[in-house]
């Protein structure tokens, strides 16, 4: 009630349409961090938690936000390969083991995988669109929808993800909800926890770096040295490199920091390109067919496909109260997929 509450009270209400209030989902990243925490198995004893804590996660983020519809994005094959041009160790790290919650059986990665399709296919009957595009990373989709299309619209977009990167986008039209602190991010929330404007928030985290990527930031730049050392960062205005690399060059060469942020120009320039998102990383080709996919009718929840499903995969009793939670996640999206055919 309290979040509804703030949403009514933050925001002018929207026309009611397709389009009005856009709940983006990054796709990957809410089935790993289920797939990891949820120990839920089915009634043979297989672990069904990355596809029932998925549904859970993203049924709770139906209920809270309230959006008029819901677009999934997952990575595309070799989404990874332009950044990887720009840093052959970009993500070299993300092949580690994912710490679970349980014993981890020996056929754990097939029985991850199989999950991972079967959601697809779960997602495929409930009025959800889901987005993938080969070459592409889900963060880039995610936020060329949010930046470059629904904005221009005069939607309001909800980006559900724990990957702070997307920070860098809140607007007066584009927040975050975080499922991990279930909080939703607006402008003054990023400027209170952060202490930096979401316009400089790309150029802060490239200064920093972010280790889940393996993208090392600049020696000796730390979280309290930017706010005590770039004030600047904080303003409410856009902060380029040349504003950053200006200042530090009028500071006083005794403070060390500045000496290395200037000598190491070339890395910040190189994690901007790794880790910035308003600027479309994005082909011509791979564009059309977004929009294409997102022209196209939101089909209607087929409860009887959804039930059939559940009983086939033995998971009726893998989502509490199954018969509640279709309704409460479906019943406004449904009305709203009519506008759409």
């Amino acid at each position: 009630m309290a979040l509804f509450n703030e949403l009514k009270n933050k925001e002018v209400q929207d026309d009611q349409h397709l389009n009005s209030r856009v709940l983006i989902i990054d796709g990957l990243n809410t089935f790993i961090r289920a797939y990891a925490a949820s120990p839920v198995t089915n009634q043979d004893g297989i672990h069904v938690g990355g596809i029932s804590g998925t549904l859970m996660s993203i049924g709770s983020a139906i209920k809270s936000i309230n959006p008029t519809r819901v677009i999934v994005i997952f990575d595309g094959k070799n989404g990874s390969a332009k950044r990887r041009q720009i840093y052959s160790e970009y993500k070299a790290n993300r092949k580690v083991k994912i710490r679970l919650n349980r014993a981890e059986p020996e056929d754990a990665e097939d029985n991850q995988m199989l999950q991972l399709l079967r959601l697809v296919e779960y997602l495929g009957v409930l009025p959800v669109t889901t987005i993938v595009a080969d070459g592409t990373e889900a963060d880039d989709i995610i936020a060329y929808i949010a930046y470059d299309y629904l904005r221009v619209n005069g939607g309001h977009t909800y980006i559900m993800s724990s990957d702070k990167d997307f920070y860098q986008l809140v607007s007066e039209d584009i927040h975050v909800w975080s499922p991990t602190k279930k909080k939703l991010y607006y402008i003054e929330d990023i400027k209170e926890e952060f202490e930096i404007h979401p316009q400089n928030f790309a150029l802060y985290r490239a200064l920093i770096g972010d280790k889940s990527d393996n993208i090392g930031g600049v020696d000796g730049v730390g979280d309290k040295t930017i706010k005590k050392r770039f004030p600047i960062l904080t303003e409410d205005r856009l902060v380029t490199i040349e504003d950053l690399l200006e200042f530090a060059k009028a500071q006083s060469s005794k403070i060390k920091i500045y000496q290395s942020l200037i000598e190491q120009e070339d890395i910040i320039r190189r994690n901007i390109q790794l880790m910035q998102l308003s600027e479309s990383n994005i082909n011509t080709t791979n564009k059309l067919n977004i929009i294409s996919r997102l022209g196209e009718k939101v089909n209607k929840t087929s409860k009887m496909t959804f039930y059939k499903m559940l009983t086939e995969d033995k998971m009726t009793t893998a989502i509490r109260n199954v018969d509640m939670w279709v309704k409460e996640v479906t019943t406004k999206l449904d009305i709203f997929a009519l506008q759409s055919q």
